[in-house]
């Protein structure tokens, strides 16, 4: 697997915490819902993928690169963004 398929599925893994409620979307010391979801998403990613060196030398910018490269894993990004923003408005 290519690092976009390892991307998508710790974003599917994200996705499925928020929903779960593993996933704290007060957590204190992030400005950003985006920050925070992009953090989660690269932790994630730093469990799924067999080369951790790769992913420890992805910084946030370039995570969102790789799911910006992909018109549908930018959409389900975009949709986790905004459940993200909705649950830190409550």
């Amino acid at each position: 697997m290519d690092m976009k398929e390892f991307v998508r599925v710790a974003l599917k893994r994200v996705s499925q915490k928020i929903h779960d409620g593993t996933l704290d979307t007060h957590e204190e010391g992030y400005g950003d819902s985006e920050e925070m979801l992009l953090d989660w998403i690269w932790i994630e990613l730093k469990e799924e993928s067999p080369d951790k060196d790769a992913v420890v030398s992805l910084d946030l910018d370039d995570l969102y690169e790789v799911i910006e490269s992909s018109a549908d894993m930018y959409e389900d990004y975009h949709i986790l963004l905004d459940s993200v923003r909705a649950g830190a408005d409550r």
